[in-house]
């Protein structure tokens, strides 16, 4: 089931819901109640449990980028 953000309008809480479809008109604020809310656009990570050996973040090209 996927996790849905929102942001309450009204008190201008953050939180997160696990739900089915995330356009139910029975979602309200767990802290006033209040149904004037707005789905937030969710960050999501990815790790991996295996190390491949290699970086990201290095030039093992070989290519200098003298002139």
């Amino acid at each position: 089931m996927p996790i849905y953000e929102y942001t309450c309008n009204s008190c201008n809480e953050i939180f997160a819901i696990l739900q089915w479809n995330p356009n139910e008109k029975d979602t309200a604020c767990p802290r006033c109640g209040s149904q004037n809310i707005k789905k937030l656009l969710s960050q999501f990570s990815c790790s991996s449990s295996a190390d491949s050996g290699s970086s990201s973040g290095g030039s093992s090209s070989g290519f200098s980028g003298g002139g």
